[in-house]
C-alpha cells in the first residue's frame, strides 16, 4: 500500500538552493517533487533524480510498485543530505520488487541510510553513503542495508562513516557484493544470517574490520551458509572501534582483516589481507562472543570453512586490547600474534568420538604463504593452544555461487 505523504502545502519555502541542473529550486520542494513521484510511480518507470546538493528534513519512501529505477545524475552531482532530518527511520527506505538505485548520494543520514527490506531484485549501483563528520557513534548504523531480501546485487559503491557496518546484507539469498570501496565504518562488509553470497573484488580499508561473516541468534532468518568471498583487498583495517555499546560489531577489536563467526560453508580464496594489525582471519563460534542467547534452532559452531590461496600479511603489534578477542590473543600471545587463528570450538554434532570431525565439516587451511596459524583451544580456557596447521592441511568443494550474477 503507498504511504507517507510528506510535506503540507502550508509549508514555507524561504530556503533558497541553486540547481546545477539550471534553474532554482527550493529544497523541500524537491523533496515534496520526488515524494509524489516515488507516490505516483508506474511499474517499470525510471525516476530521473535532479543535480544538485539537496537538504531534506524528511526521509524518502518508495513501497509495493515493481521495477521502478531511481537515477540520478551520478554520486558527486546528485546529494541528498540528511543532516537536518527530522522524520523518518532513514534517508531512503524501499519495499518493491525489482528496484534498482543508481548515481546519487545520502549523506548524514539520522538512522540508517537505504534500508530495502521484504524485496526481490534489488540493485545498488554506483551509489555514495557518507557520513561527513567522521567516525562517531551518532551516526546511523547501517549504509546500504537489505534484509529480507531475495536477490540482492551491490556494485560499485562507496561507504563511509557507518557507526555498524557500511555495506550490509542480513536475513537474505542471492547476494552479489562486488567492487566497491568500504572505509571509516565499523564494519566494511558484513554479511549476516544469509545464504548463498559472492563477495569479490571489494577494497574495504580503514574499518574496524574489513569483512565479517556473521550468524546471529534470535531472528527470524537464522543458520546462513554458502558464502564465497574472494580476490578482495583488506588492508589497513585498523580504526577505533567506534561502535553503539551492546551491538554485535562492538565487540570487535581494531585491526580485524575478516571474521567468520557461527557460519556454514564459507570459502575465503584469493584475498590480499594487508597490514591488519589484530589478525588477518579468525575463525570463531558465537561462544567466544560471550553474549548469551535463547533459541533452540540456533547453530552458534562454524564449521565446512576453506580458507586458501590468500595472502596474509602483518606486522607484529599489539592488538587491540580494548574488546574482549584482543585481549584474550595478547594475553596468549603477547605481541607475536598468528595470521589465522580458530577458537577451537566445534559443534559436537559433526564430531566422531572415534574418527573425528566428518570430512566435509572440517575447518580447512591451505596455501596461504607464509601465514601462521593457531587454535587458540577456546573450549579448555586456552590452555592446550596449538600452532600446529597440519590437521587443518585439507581441502572442501567449492561454494556454489547464488543463483543471480
Amino acid at each position: 500500500m503507498k504511504k507517507l505523504l510528506y510535506l503540507s502545502a502550508s509549508i514555507a519555502l524561504t530556503f533558497q538552493l541553486a540547481s546545477c541542473g539550471g534553474g532554482t529550486k527550493n529544497d523541500d520542494a524537491v523533496l515534496k517533487e520526488i515524494q509524489e513521484k516515488l507516490i505516483n510511480a508506474k511499474p517499470g518507470e525510471t525516476i530521473d533524480l535532479p543535480e544538485g546538493k539537496f537538504s531534506f528534513t524528511k526521509g524518502l519512501s518508495l513501497e509495493g510498485v515493481e521495477n521502478v529505477t531511481l537515477k540520478g545524475k551520478g554520486p558527486d552531482k546528485t546529494i541528498f543530505s540528511f543532516k537536518n532530518q527530522t522524520e523518518g527511520a532513514q534517508g531512503l527506505g524501499v519495499k518493491a520488487n525489482g528496484c534498482t538505485l543508481e548515481g546519487f548520494a545520502l549523506e548524514d543520514a539520522k538512522g540508517d541510510a537505504v534500508k530495502v527490506q521484504d524485496s526481490k531484485n534489488i540493485t545498488f549501483r554506483n551509489m555514495r553513503v557518507a557520513w561527513t563528520e567522521g567516525p562517531k557513534s551518532t551516526n546511523g548504523a547501517y549504509g546500504l542495508y537489505p534484509v529480507t531480501c531475495d536477490g540482492v546485487l551491490i556494485e560499485n559503491c562507496e561507504v563511509y562513516g557507518a557507526s555498524d557496518a557500511g555495506v550490509y546484507v542480513g536475513q537474505s539469498k542471492n547476494v552479489i557484493v562486488r567492487k566497491n570501496k568500504v572505509h571509516h565504518n565499523v564494519a566494511g562488509i558484513e554479511i549476516e544470517n544469509t545464504t548463498g553470497a559472492e563477495v569479490y573484488e571489494n577494497e574495504t580499508y580503514e574499518n574496524t574490520g574489513g569483512i565479517l561473516v556473521f550468524d546471529m541468534p534470535e531472528v527470524p532468518v537464522k543458520n546462513g551458509r554458502d558464502v564465497k568471498v574472494y580476490n578482495n583487498n583488506v588492508h589497513d583495517n585498523n580504526l577505533a572501534n567506534f561502535g553503539a555499546p551492546g551491538n554485535t560489531v562492538a565487540l570487535v577489536p581494531a585491526g580485524m582483516g575478516m571474521l567468520v563467526m557461527a557460519y556454514n560453508n564459507v570459502e575465503l580464496s584469493g584475498n590480499k589481507v594487508h597490514n591488519n594489525k589484530t589478525l588477518g582471519i579468525c575463525i570463531a563460534s558465537f561462544l567466544t562472543s560471550g553474549k548469551d542467547y535463547n533459541d533452540t534452532l540456533y547453530n552458534p559452531y562454524s564449521y565446512s570453512i576453506s580458507i586458501h590461496d590468500n595472502e596474509i600479511l602483518r606486522k607484529t603489534a599489539m592488538p587491540d586490547t580494548s574488546r574482549m578477542i584482543g585481549k584474550m590473543l595478547a594475553g596468549v600471545f603477547g605481541t607475536n600474534i598468528p595470521d589465522i587463528i580458530f577458537d577451537g570450538f566445534y559443534d559436537p554434532a559433526v564430531v566422531d568420538a572415534k574418527n573425528g570431525v566428518a570430512p566435509e565439516n572440517r575447518i580447512c587451511i591451505r596455501n596461504n604463504g607464509d601465514a601462521k596459524f593457531a587454535n587458540v583451544d577456546g573450549p579448555n580456557g586456552f590452555k592446550n593452544v596449538t600452532t600446529d596447521a597440519k590437521p587443518y592441511d585439507c581441502s572442501l568443494e567449492a561454494v556454489v555461487k547464488p543463483s543471480i550474477q
